[in-house]
């Protein structure tokens, strides 16, 4: 009968054992399950604010490059301008001095017609 009362005891005690140590285990376990989800929440927590950050940064990259894409239109439309502006004043310049020659060709050609016709003036004279 002792022998039954020391296996008794030592299945008990083994169990008491297996039992605290499944309450620990547990208890550790749930321990665990709390720091592991704060940790998830604080990472949760850096990635939207580290991603609310290069969202601002993203935002202010763009309008920085529609700000030079607006300067350089105004730019190229200024310099357009003044290429055209400087186009008509080439035209204008060489369609004057186009005139002012042709205009003293005709002067020239006239002239030579007035000294012939004088010197077929003369001659016809002398004849008479």
């Amino acid at each position: 009968m002792l022998k039954r009362h020391l296996l008794l005891a030592s299945v008990l005690a083994g169990t008491f054992a297996i039992t605290a140590c499944s309450q620990q285990t547990e208890e550790n376990t749930e321990a665990a399950v709390e720091s592991a989800g704060d940790d998830v929440a604080a990472n949760t927590e850096a990635a939207a604010v580290e991603t609310e950050a290069a969202a601002a940064e993203a935002e202010v990259a763009a309008q920085n490059a529609g700000a030079e894409v607006a300067e350089s239109a105004e730019t190229a439309g200024a310099a357009a301008t003044d290429a055209l502006e400087n186009t008509g004043d080439a035209i204008a310049d060489g369609t004057n001095k186009a005139v002012a020659n042709t205009a003293e060709a005709v002067a020239d050609g006239a002239n030579a017609v007035a000294d012939g016709a004088n010197d077929i003036a003369v001659d016809a004279e002398q004849q008479y």
